[in-house]
C-alpha cells in the first residue's frame, strides 16, 4: 500500500457495536457485513447508526489465513443506550496515527486491499506497521445511497515512530 498520496491521520476513540468473524478476509468480509446490517435491520437500529468501521486484527502471515479476526462495526450515535444493544460486541476505535489512503469505488473492489496491506504496506521514514492496533477500513458512504463507482473508503494502517536506539559506546559521546 505503499502510495506517496497516502497521509496520516490521528484517529480518535469512537464508541462502536461490532460483529466478528474469523476466516479469510475475502470471503468472512461480505458474510459479516450482511450479518451486522440484518442485525441493526432486525433490532430497528439501522437509522441511528453512524459510519462504518472495518478492523482487521491479524496479519494472515503471522495466523494463518483461515485464522484471520475481522470486525464489521458502525458509530454509534449520541442518545443509544449500551443495554439497548445485547446482540451486538460494544468496542472503542483505537485511537492512534495512521497512514491512510483513500479509495473509490466498489466495496467488494477494496477487500483484496485490506487482504493485502500487511504485505504490501511501506511506512514512510522513521514510522513502522503498529503491530498493537488492527488496520482499519473507514466506509465514508452508505452502499444503499451510493452507485457502486461512487463509494468510498479509507484504508488506514497504524503506525508508530521508529525508536532508534543509540549505541553504548556512543551515547557516552553526548
Amino acid at each position: 500500500m505503499y502510495n506517496p498520496h497516502s497521509i496520516l491521520l490521528y484517529l480518535r476513540p469512537t464508541r462502536l457495536i461490532y460483529v466478528s468473524a474469523t476466516g479469510r478476509y475475502s470471503d468472512v468480509i461480505p458474510k459479516v457485513w450482511e450479518r451486522l446490517f440484518r442485525q441493526l435491520d432486525d433490532s430497528g437500529l439501522y437509522e441511528s447508526i453512524g459510519r462504518g468501521y472495518g478492523m482487521a486484527h491479524d496479519n494472515p502471515l503471522d495466523v494463518g489465513s483461515k485464522n484471520c479476526r475481522y470486525d464489521a462495526c458502525v458509530e454509534i450515535r449520541s442518545g443509544i443506550e449500551e443495554r439497548s444493544l445485547p446482540e451486538f460486541g460494544i468496542t472503542t476505535l483505537p485511537a492512534g496515527p495512521y497512514a491512510c489512503r483513500r479509495l473509490t469505488g466498489s466495496y467488494d473492489q477494496m477487500r483484496s486491499t485490506v487482504e493485502n496491506v500487511y504485505t504490501r504496506f511501506r511506512p514512510l521514514p522513521g514510522l513502522c506497521f503498529d503491530q498493537n492496533r488492527p488496520v482499519v477500513s473507514i466506509y465514508m458512504d452508505n452502499p444503499n445511497n451510493y452507485a457502486d463507482q461512487d463509494l468510498r473508503s479509507d484504508i488506514c494502517v497504524p503506525v508508530s515512530t521508529v525508536e532508534e536506539t543509540i549505541p553504548s559506546r556512543m551515547a557516552a559521546n553526548f
